[in-house]
């Protein structure tokens, strides 16, 4: 490079430049071989790899690759600290703030949620994902009329954000809002034009078959229920709630079928539920211990 500098403007390096020169290598060596480690998931090498060179050189997109390093590895803490470095580097850059929100959400930090999303209101208003996130802190901090008012924000400025629609889904729900949360899923699966289970998120098909149950359409719930198991045999709730339909219907043989083939995918989550029973768990051991043709007792 001196050489080459040398030939094109008829004079030599400094030996500042000279520095300067040797420190844009040492950082350029370890900016990429940082990003090589992070793309085949050396993520301890990555991350030493970015501190140098932001030991060399403030560079941004270097800090962003250090954030997604340090993410990778659940160091959530310094990840914070790095964003909240890159969102005054950047003041006008509405993803780290963000990025920040989730974070300070998952620490139930629900002052910073706040702040960091309604920063980034003031830099772009049209954007859906701050009042998103702000709905689920409502959420989660269970003020309920807040979070529906949030999500509805978020589906007004985004109307094709489907997550928007399922968080307020589960909130209409929890509010026992039934007919507002069937219309928000039956938009979700609408939308996702498919019949095809695989593609559809499960808690979809089980929050569509909770809803029925509490409509007291029962058809629809079983068909809903069945659709969970085939997707998740794991679905525990699924067989029970299933279980309890068939028991209202007088299918007592059938609810404790489909309760037995629950117990074979989940007996540990099923069989370590204790304490008070709710009376349909009540029944639904009664029942199943009376019809069980080899009289083995379980406890639900």
């Amino acid at each position: 490079m001196g050489f080459f500098k040398t030939l094109f403007t008829g004079r030599e390096e400094t030996d500042e430049e000279k520095i300067q020169q040797k420190k844009q290598n040492q950082f350029d060596v370890f900016k990429y071989d940082g990003i090589q480690a992070l793309n085949i998931h050396q993520t301890d090498y990555a991350i030493a790899c970015f501190e140098h060179a932001l030991e060399i050189q403030e560079d941004n997109e270097t800090r962003q690759y250090y954030v997604k390093a340090l993410l990778s590895n659940d160091n959530t803490d310094e990840a914070i600290a790095q964003l909240e470095i890159l969102a005054k580097n950047q003041p006008e850059e509405p993803l780290n703030l963000l990025t920040l929100a989730e974070l300070y959400l998952q620490q139930e930090k629900y002052d910073k949620v706040d702040e960091a999303c309604d920063k980034c209101i003031q830099i772009d208003d049209t954007l859906a994902m701050p009042h998103y996130i702000k709905a689920k802190k409502y959420n989660i901090t269970k003020d309920l009329i807040n979070a529906v008012a949030q999500s509805t924000i978020a589906i007004t400025k985004k109307p094709d954000m489907l997550e928007a629609y399922k968080l307020r889904a589960e909130i209409l729900f929890a509010m026992q809002q039934y007919a507002e949360a069937e219309a928000d899923i039956d938009h979700i699966l609408t939308s996702m034009h498919t019949d095809n289970i695989e593609d559809i998120d499960y808690e979809i098909l089980l929050l569509k078959a909770d809803i029925c149950h509490a409509l007291t359409k029962d058809e629809e719930a079983k068909t809903y229920y069945n659709k969970v198991i085939s997707f998740n045999p794991y679905a525990t709730k699924a067989y029970l709630k299933l279980g309890e339909i068939l028991m209202k219907e007088g299918k007592n043989k059938e609810a404790a079928s489909i309760v037995e083939e629950g117990l074979k995918y989940a007996p540990e989550e099923v069989q370590g539920i204790t304490g008070n029973f709710t009376n349909f768990e009540d029944k639904m051991r009664e029942a199943y211990n009376a019809i069980n043709p080899y009289q083995l007792g379980i406890n639900l």
